[in-house]
């Protein structure tokens, strides 16, 4: 049955302004998991504050985690008004909301919340690429050309929000294809040298601390989480849907930003819950194994040298017992 009231726009447009309908509420979705998870961040370096009044550590933490949230926040309410704008109060813009979308890209809504997802983007790399950094304990030839790649992903990304940003620019075109992977291709980078070198020290750390207690550093959830994995799928979604010119890759633009924000969050928690890497964790688990062998190797003598001392004195006993006889 044919709907009267359905839209005459053609399969594509209305297809390009679902897409864009629906990664708005997906984001919403990733930024009530994003609430929650920056209240149980906050409560525990709050917590970490009490443990610890004479280190000051806690509050770089909670300063970044708020410009995290505060970013996460603003890019889904950038999202909403400028929807609101192409559906509600600007829907007898020329060409209705489909050319509002493509061509009203600048406007100061849409620059803001362009600006938010790529401060966001800076400060989450910025992490990975310091915990990338501990993981291999500051090797000169794995930490630089990730750095380096780093400063150049910030310098394109300004450059490309400043051209999206002109007011000259008043249709929109999407970033090359070498430039998205420029910009995808460093957290692949970081997740993979994390991952790889937390999988890589998995058997010594269960030799060191056992199988349990290992599970902290080793585990899945911690492979996942310090390696900010789910970041890095929706990253690779992102670039094989764009590398296809597939519009659904409207899907996951906002989602993927609350998802950087969330990685990064979710790595302080470990952090505060003492459960995160640091540069010296191999070498504390080898020092308590050590301590532990140690306390294994002297008891034992010192046991059997009292057995041997209570077995002399039972015999002096009994020769001067038997001398008195």
């Amino acid at each position: 049955m044919v709907n009267p009231f359905a839209t005459q726009e053609d399969p594509t447009s209305l297809w390009y302004e679902q897409s864009n309908y629906i990664a708005t509420h997906l984001a919403a979705v990733g930024y009530g998991i994003h609430v929650a998870v920056f209240s149980m961040t906050v409560y525990y370096t709050l917590k970490q504050e009490k443990r610890n009044n004479r280190s000051y550590a806690w509050i770089g933490w909670l300063i970044f985690n708020t410009l995290l949230f505060t970013f996460g926040t603003i890019n889904l309410a950038c999202s909403i008004r400028f929807n609101e704008n192409a559906w509600l109060n600007d829907r007898q813009y020329p060409g209705g909301p489909f050319a509002y979308m493509i061509e009203q890209q600048s406007i100061p809504v849409m620059t803001l919340g362009n600006c938010a997802s790529i401060l966001a983007s800076f400060l989450a790399d910025a992490l990975l690429l310091y915990r990338a950094a501990i993981l291999w304990n500051y090797v000169w030839y794995i930490v630089i050309p990730p750095a380096m790649f780093y400063i150049a992903c910030v310098i394109l990304s300004i450059l490309t929000t400043v051209q999206i940003a002109l007011p000259t620019q008043t249709h929109w075109q999407p970033l090359s294809l070498p430039v998205w992977i420029i910009l995808m291709i460093l957290p692949i980078w970081l997740t993979a040298l994390i991952a790889g070198k937390i999988y890589y020290h998995k058997k010594r750390m269960q030799d060191l601390l056992g199988l349990v207690d290992a599970q902290n550093y080793t585990g899945a959830s911690a492979i996942v989480i310090e390696s900010a994995l789910p970041f890095t799928i929706i990253s690779i979604i992102l670039l094989g849907l764009f590398g296809d010119s597939n519009i659904a890759q409207n899907l996951f633009l906002p989602l993927m930003v609350q998802c950087e924000c969330i990685s990064p969050e979710m790595i302080t928690l470990r952090v505060m819950l003492g459960r995160a890497w640091e540069r010296n964790t191999l070498t504390d688990s080898e020092g308590r194994k050590a301590e532990k062998g140690n306390r294994m190797q002297f008891r034992r003598p010192t046991v059997i040298m009292e057995s041997v001392q209570a077995m002399s004195s039972q015999t002096e006993y009994s020769l001067s017992s038997n001398a008195d006889k």
